[in-house]
């Protein structure tokens, strides 16, 4: 996995000293990216472990699409992480309704929350969505870091990590076509985001529906 990744780094090095050759900049875009003609083997297993872990979320896109079919997904590109951090703990405590879904690095080194940013809580009635998704990972250094980050196309709706060095993270991407499932395996050392799509897409689903049902069970469990 290790050696993978070096080589990976060293292609997205290639790839940024052709860019800047050629007049390009990083802060015309938000990430750099190599695009991938198919699967690597260990992320292939890391992504079927994952699949394996988030019950919840593929049950729930076998419901929107009887033909969803975890074997579809592909890696599409590989992106380098545009660093964004600030100081600021975990403000994420219990009682806080998205405190069970946190994140906890296997080995201790901070959480990671994919809900806060798009979804807020008013004193009473139903969760608001924002249009923008984020991916935050409070480290336990006292750090903020934003690891990835969506607008009002798509959502983040689940997450888990897959070991000490990758966090897979899923949810739906919106283009012409329609509706499609989505996956990221996100390597915050390495600063590495290994982006999956599938060609399956729907005209009919609901986008915050995941996450209504998610929080309306959370609520109801816990009294929150």
């Amino acid at each position: 996995m290790r050696q993978i990744q070096i080589t990976q780094i060293l292609l997205l090095a290639c790839f940024q000293v052709i860019l800047w050759s050629c007049g390009g900049s990083k802060e015309d875009s938000y990430t750099d990216s190599i695009s991938i003609g198919g699967n690597l083997p260990e992320e292939e297993q890391l992504l079927t472990s994952g699949f394996q872990q988030l019950t919840d979320w593929t049950a729930h896109w076998k419901l929107q699409m009887p033909d969803f079919n975890l074997g579809e997904f592909k890696l599409s590109r590989i992106d380098t992480i545009e660093t964004i951090e600030r100081p600021e703990e975990n403000f994420i405590t219990q009682g806080n309704p998205f405190f069970p879904f946190l994140k906890y690095h296997p080995e201790g080194k901070g959480t990671v929350d994919i809900y806060s940013y798009k979804i807020t809580f008013p004193e009473e009635g139903k969760p608001y969505f924002n249009p923008d998704s984020e991916v935050t990972y409070f480290r336990s250094d006292g750090m903020r870091e934003r690891l990835l980050f969506i607008g009002p196309s798509g959502a983040f709706e689940d997450a888990v990590w897959l070991n000490s060095e990758a966090l897979l993270v899923v949810g739906h991407f919106e283009s012409e076509t329609g509706v499609s499932p989505k996956a990221w395996i996100i390597y915050p050392e390495g600063q590495l985001i290994y982006q999956y799509e599938t060609s399956l897409t729907t005209s009919s689903y609901t986008r915050e529906g995941f996450l209504t049902k998610r929080f309306s069970v959370e609520k109801q469990s816990n009294g929150i």
